[in-house]
């Protein structure tokens, strides 16, 4: 089964291309997503620390709800070929034409379809297959929807699912404990230092 048989692939908008000024009065205003809120989603670092607006006057008319985050969809990105379930909380964000929206057809559990596309060796072969002879490496639409799928039962999807969202929770709790121990270290490095400047001034 391919993935366009059981899900809408829906790309994202060209905000050139709807964007227009906030004087229009048939703008609205909007918030984009960006890789900010996508690789915190799956615990991966952002390098760009400098915060871009991401807010944007777009006309109302070329709007349609396809194009906004949900909590009942995957989002790809097609650059970096990654696929994340976003939380509710990045619900109703404007996907840009760097994003895809993978909407399923039949039930399937989310949790266990982003370890799935992300991370199933056989899913990662078809992607690299598909990203070969590319300048930069990106997803065509075309190829999303030719992904070849062998999912398991849906109860088996839920027990999976289950496992992966307490797998990421554990990388999660790792990588905090991680931080914690390098600014423990740095503070015990900086409190010999004073110490030692301190009994050279005396």
């Amino acid at each position: 089964m391919k993935l366009g048989d059981c899900a809408n692939i829906i790309q994202g908008a060209f905000i050139n291309r709807i964007q227009t000024s906030r004087l229009n009065e048939e703008s609205k205003t909007v918030q984009l997503l960006t890789l900010k809120e996508f690789n915190e989603t799956l615990g991966l670092s952002y390098r760009i620390s400098q915060h871009k607006n991401t807010e944007v006057y777009v006309r109302k008319d070329k709007l349609s709800k396809d194009l906004f985050t949900d909590s009942i969809s995957l989002v790809m990105h097609t650059l970096s070929q990654k696929v994340a379930f976003l939380p509710k909380k990045y619900s109703g964000l404007l996907l840009t034409n760097n994003f895809i929206k993978i909407e399923f057809i039949n039930q399937v559990d989310l949790y266990f379809m982003e370890w799935y596309l992300n991370e199933h060796p056989e899913i990662q072969k078809q992607i690299v297959l598909f990203s070969k002879g590319s300048v930069i490496s990106s997803l065509k639409l075309s190829h999303i929807k030719n992904v070849e799928l062998l999912l398991p039962p849906y109860k088996q999807q839920k027990q999976m699912g289950s496992i992966t969202v307490l797998k990421k929770k554990k990388e999660k709790l790792l990588k905090e404990k991680m931080q914690l121990e390098q600014k423990f270290m740095h503070q015990q490095l900086m409190n010999i230092t004073n110490g030692s400047t301190r009994e050279e001034q005396k």
